[in-house]
Order: C-alpha cells, then sequence, then structure tokens
C-alpha cells in the first residue's frame, strides 16, 4: 500500500497565505508510475528548452502566472543557465506528489528526517494537485539542480514555479561540507574548516527561497563561530616576520582548476616579480612556514596554489603577479 503523509498546514515559512487546508504527500516510490510518466514528459521538455536555448518551448509549459510573473526575464535567465547546463541526461533527486482541500495554502515537504542531506521545500500551492520534481543534470565537479514545481489545471499540468541553483560543488552538498569543516575544526584546522563552510554557503540553497536543509540554522552558528574565530586569530595582511623579504598574506580561498578546488594563497611580495629566482626563493619559504601559520593548511591536499603581487591589489587596477603551484607531498 503506498505510504501517505498527511500534513496540516497552519503556516508556511516564505508564504503570505492566509488560508488553511490539508495536504496529503506521496514520495518517489509512492507516487502513481503512470503519473511519474506524465511528469517525466514534462521535465524532459523543461530540459530540453535549456540546452536548445528554446524559450517558446519552455513557455508551452508554464501556467499562466509563471508566465505573468517571469515575462521577459524567463530569456535571459534560459540565456544563461544554456551555457551551464550542457545535456538533458539527469539525475532524479526526488519527487512529491500533493493534493491539497483548497488551493492558496502553503505547502511544505519534507525528504526525510533526520538524513545529512534532509532538506524542506515552502511553496504557495496555487492547485489542489501539485507535483514537485527535482532534477540533477549529469556534470562531474559541480552540479545544478533544477527544481519544477508543477499545478494541476483543467487541461493537464502545467509549470507554476521554475528555480535552477547550485546543488553540488567540488564534489559536495552543503550539508556534506557542513561535516568536513566539522571533522578540520576538531582538527583545529581553522582556515580549511572556514573555507569548507563558504563553499557550503555558496550550495545552501538550491532551489533559493523555497529550499531549506534541516539544519541550515545549526550550519548558519557554525560558520559565524569560525569566523569568529579566524578573525581573532589572524589579522590580515599577515606579514611572516621570519621571512627577510617580509611577505604580507593578503586572502586564502578555495579556486576552482580542472582537477578539482585547492586553496590559493594571495601575498603581497617586494621582491621584483622580473626577477623569477628570488620571487621562487620567497615562495619556497612561504610554503615551508605556511602549515606553521596556518595549521592544516598544508596537509590533506594534492596541491597549494600561490599568486604574488607586487603591489597592494584594489580589485580595480590590474597589477603583476606570479603563479606557483606547489604539490602536497
Amino acid at each position: 500500500m503506498k505510504q501517505l503523509f498527511i500534513l496540516f498546514i497552519l503556516a508556511t515559512l516564505g508564504f503570505q497565505s492566509c488560508n488553511v487546508g490539508t495536504s496529503g504527500t506521496w514520495k518517489d516510490e509512492n507516487i502513481d508510475q503512470s503519473l511519474k510518466n506524465e511528469i517525466e514528459t514534462l521535465d524532459k521538455i523543461v530540459l530540453e528548452a535549456i540546452t536548445t536555448n528554446n524559450v517558446t518551448l519552455l513557455k508551452s509549459i508554464m501556467s499562466d502566472k509563471l508566465l505573468e510573473k517571469s515575462g521577459s526575464n524567463i530569456k535571459d535567465l534560459i540565456k544563461q543557465v544554456n551555457g551551464i547546463i550542457m545535456t538533458t541526461e539527469y539525475d532524479l533527486l526526488n519527487q512529491f506528489h500533493v493534493k491539497n482541500s483548497k488551493t492558496g495554502i502553503g505547502n511544505t515537504v519534507v525528504s526525510g528526517l533526520g538524513g545529512q542531506d534532509d532538506y524542506i521545500i515552502h511553496y504557495e500551492a496555487l492547485n489542489k494537485e501539485m507535483f514537485i520534481s527535482i532534477l540533477i543534470p549529469e556534470n562531474k565537479l559541480d552540479k545544478l539542480s533544477i527544481t519544477n514545481i508543477y499545478g494541476k489545471y483543467h487541461d493537464g499540468w502545467k509549470l507554476n514555479i521554475l528555480q535552477f541553483g547550485q546543488y553540488i560543488i567540488a564534489g559536495k552538498t552543503a550539508t556534506q561540507l557542513y561535516a568536513e569543516a566539522k571533522i578540520y575544526y576538531d582538527k583545529k584546522h581553522l582556515v580549511d574548516a572556514a573555507n569548507s563552510m563558504f563553499l557550503s554557503s555558496q550550495v545552501a540553497h538550491p532551489a533559493n527561497k523555497f529550499w531549506q536543509y534541516q539544519n541550515e540554522d545549526e550550519m548558519k552558528e557554525f560558520y559565524k563561530t569560525i569566523m569568529a574565530e579566524v578573525k581573532s586569530q589572524y589579522t590580515f595582511p599577515l606579514t611572516i616576520g621570519t621571512i627577510e623579504s617580509k611577505p604580507q598574506i593578503l586572502n586564502i580561498f578555495p579556486l576552482r582548476t580542472q582537477e578539482g578546488y585547492f586553496h590559493m594563497v594571495e601575498y603581497l611580495t617586494k621582491i621584483d616579480l622580473k626577477d623569477t629566482t628570488l620571487t621562487k626563493e620567497e615562495n619556497d619559504k612561504i610554503h615551508q612556514s605556511i602549515g606553521q601559520i596556518f595549521k592544516g593548511l598544508d596537509k590533506d591536499k594534492k596541491y597549494l596554489l600561490y599568486k604574488a603581487f607586487s603591489k597592494m591589489p584594489d580589485g580595480k587596477t590590474q597589477v603583476p603577479t606570479y603563479g606557483f603551484v606547489k604539490e602536497i607531498k
């Protein structure tokens, strides 16, 4: 027997709905297969429209409400996403079929209870019957999510809400990066923990305001704690006084490369960058010292990246730089 979850919706985060009603929700394998097949056809139209930059095709399955709300913005949105999503192949993360006692109420669907990646989707039900389909287009390192929320009208299912967001970065979800950051933090690898939480924050809302991880508040508080400790322990620019040339560490952040994400250490040098011999000697000394200054930064990684600046960057004027890639042995 298909499992039915009854949710009594009195108030929903993110929606200003005054209506009160009840909702029944079916999830994944508990959804009727014929309905899943019907939605699959629509999901494939969404992906085809994106990959072929076919706005007309997408509009053919959009509800009047979404057409009205999106206006001319849908053309720009599809053009932007078209440059990122290059394939029609995808994995289904989850699907939810919702039946409401009335329209205009808030719907809340829950992916699970207590799992690391469990999340909640909030939205206003424009129809008595709704369907949420979350697609993850195929990619290797970073993955986007497409959240399609359909409503059933007299002439069939139509797309009410379409959301794009980043679901995976550096091969991990927001909650997986949070778990990674906690491990670094326990080892007192503070910069590693901070950078993992920075990446986590970039993928914390794969469907923007409609998506909330169940441990979101916990993740936010942990990030605040880490950043407070970073600020209390380090003041940037940070001068390395043990090196004669007194280089200054300006910034440390995760940088995406073809092989993955690696820490980039940016620093200011007094050495003429045209003197590559002295520049390399100084960088070797920085690399030898980096793990003593920032515990763990020279551990558990394939590479550390460095960029030397000849002048303090202001974000406006381009200044000469020289880069190094150090393999961690």
